[in-house]
């Protein structure tokens, strides 16, 4: 009995045996209505030699794909549902559901990236489907990956910005007196991810050793955000806090047990620090973050490389003008490199030109001039 899929389609299975070995394996078949569905089961039933070796469509084979990447390999929920949605959107509506993996020309790639809008999305894709072409050469599928033959897209990263001190007072005193407010001092003080500060519960702050710990992010994943770990192995880590940041979550969650009390909701020494404003039980949603800082972005008339994230990228701005070590900056931000916090996250301030000409003078007399 064949099943229907949340794409639209119909899904069943045939057993096919291999002439040359006499392998036997399951074929998942598809297509958009049961007569479809039957002339594909009956062609691969009765494929020749050379058909059999094209057994795979590309529609069914990118269900094994991520298939193998969620069962095998234990990917990422939020990762999953980023290639689900590049391969429906971008690939599975390009080409025909019958078509073999292994007709899929170097020529067709190509077509199908030029007509991808945008630099970023036409380099995802192409990632994408140089690896669905990677995993099938494992699998004996294909001979050869065709995109080798196809050049990798050109994308450069558009320039983030950090927010200055004149752009934090008008951020800062548009949301006074919101939740807001103590979200955007929470990340300028930690430079924690909009994950995983949508994660934070209030058994992970230590106000009396001044710490907080980061334990857990927050994702899409198909079915809605879900929480998971953080997005890279070194995101686990437990941050020091100045005593004015410990003060000022203090002050919030003074208010949000007032706010907890009057909705009639109870007091959970494990709850949420920040909660959804339609449902105070909630963790807030990743999206309101987002909308919110964009809002601003509009009505305040900040530039237009000025986003939430920018609170991240301050934050580790501030601790090189420090002069803190790269790998301390690393450690704080929980990345997996010294040298991607620095040449990501970094950026070029006056402040970060202070002394260099006072070295080379210094110097200089070293060397007698």
């Amino acid at each position: 009995m064949p099943t229907k899929r949340k794409d639209g389609r119909l899904q069943t299975s045939v057993t096919v045996e291999n002439p040359i070995t006499g392998e036997k394996k399951k074929v998942y078949v598809y297509g958009y209505d049961l007569s479809e569905l039957e002339a594909e089961k009956y062609r691969i039933q009765n494929a020749s030699i050379e058909e059999f070796l094209n057994v795979s469509t590309f529609h069914s084979w990118c269900d094994e794909f991520l298939r193998i990447k969620r069962e095998d390999e234990k990917l990422e929920e939020s990762t999953l549902y980023s290639y689900k949605l590049q391969i429906n959107k971008h690939l599975l509506s390009k080409i025909p559901p019958s078509t073999p993996i292994a007709k899929i020309t170097p020529a067709w790639c190509r077509q199908l990236l030029r007509g991808i809008p945008g630099e970023r999305a036409r380099l995802g894709v192409y990632v994408l489907l140089k690896s669905i072409f990677e995993e099938a050469i494992v699998n004996q599928l294909l001979a050869d990956n065709p995109m080798r033959f196809i050049k990798k897209p050109k994308y450069s990263t558009p320039p983030r910005s950090i927010v200055t001190p004149d752009i934090y007072q008008m951020v800062m005193d548009d949301v006074s007196g919101t939740q807001y407010e103590y979200i955007y001092k929470f990340a300028w003080d930690t430079g924690m991810r909009r994950g995983e500060i949508c994660a934070v519960r209030l058994s992970h702050i230590d106000l009396d050793n001044l710490y907080v710990h980061v334990q857990k992010g927050r994702k899409r994943g198909e079915n809605g955000e879900y929480e998971g770990a953080p997005k890279s192995d070194n995101g686990v880590r437990d941050l020091k806090i100045s005593e004015a940041a410990a003060a000022n979550i203090a002050t919030w969650i003074k208010i949000l047990r007032r706010i907890l009390f009057k909705a009639g909701l109870p007091w959970e020494d494990d709850g949420y620090l920040f909660r959804s404003e339609r449902d105070l039980s909630k963790p807030l949603p990743l999206s309101s973050i987002t909308h919110k800082f964009s809002d601003q972005k509009e009505q305040l008339h900040l530039p237009a490389n000025v986003s939430f994230h920018s609170f991240r990228h301050t934050h580790a701005t501030i601790m090189a003008e420090q002069n803190l070590s790269p790998k301390q900056i690393q450690l704080r931000m929980g990345h997996y490199s010294a040298a991607f916090s620095y040449d990501t996250y970094v950026h070029a301030t006056n402040k970060l030109q202070e002394g260099i000409v006072s070295a080379f003078d210094k110097a200089a007399k070293d060397y007698g001039r």
